[in-house]
């Protein structure tokens, strides 16, 4: 009967201590530190089987437009020039006007480019008009958060004044 609760005990403390080395390594311990690293606002597609094929299907046909705009937009500024992955880039909305015989789709995604070993410089949008010909046209990038803040840059403004 003592050597069954002597391995009862032994079994129970090697789990315990198997679980310790092993759940932080995993970083299953502390769900609310991983989220903390990457706040809800910053898109992130680990899995692209997740996402519609269509949605997939524009990240991959516009990646390279949203990489050039990215790059435009931080050059201008005099910015180090992040990296633009498609597991950071999710479709925000697609627009056209219904009444119109040959409509322009406005199509807008939303980013989260990143320096070094994925580090998120904000979460931007860009916006292209996709004619009915097939011409692709930057409308607009901006920048939406700031991740040193936590906010908008127009909330940043308002608050500073």
């Amino acid at each position: 009967m003592k050597n069954i609760l002597h391995i009862k005990l032994r079994t129970i403390l090697g789990l315990a201590c198997l679980v310790i080395c092993i759940l932080p390594t995993t970083r299953n311990i502390s769900k609310s530190e991983a989220a903390e690293e990457f706040p809800a606002s910053y898109p992130f597609i680990s899995d692209w089987t997740s996402l519609p094929l269509s949605d997939m299907a524009l990240i991959n046909s516009y990646l390279a437009h949203i990489q050039d705009a990215a790059q435009t937009y931080y050059t201008e500024r005099g910015e180090e020039v992040p990296t633009v992955s498609w597991y950071y880039v999710t479709l925000k909305e697609l627009k056209a006007d219904t009444q119109a015989s040959n409509p322009t789709v406005h199509i807008t995604f939303t980013l989260t480019p990143y320096t070094g070993a994925h580090d998120p410089v904000g979460v931007d949008e860009v916006t292209f008009a996709a004619s009915y010909t097939g011409q692709i046209s930057l409308l607009e990038y901006r920048r939406t958060e700031d991740p040193s803040v936590g906010i908008a840059p127009d909330e940043l403004h308002h608050q500073a004044g």
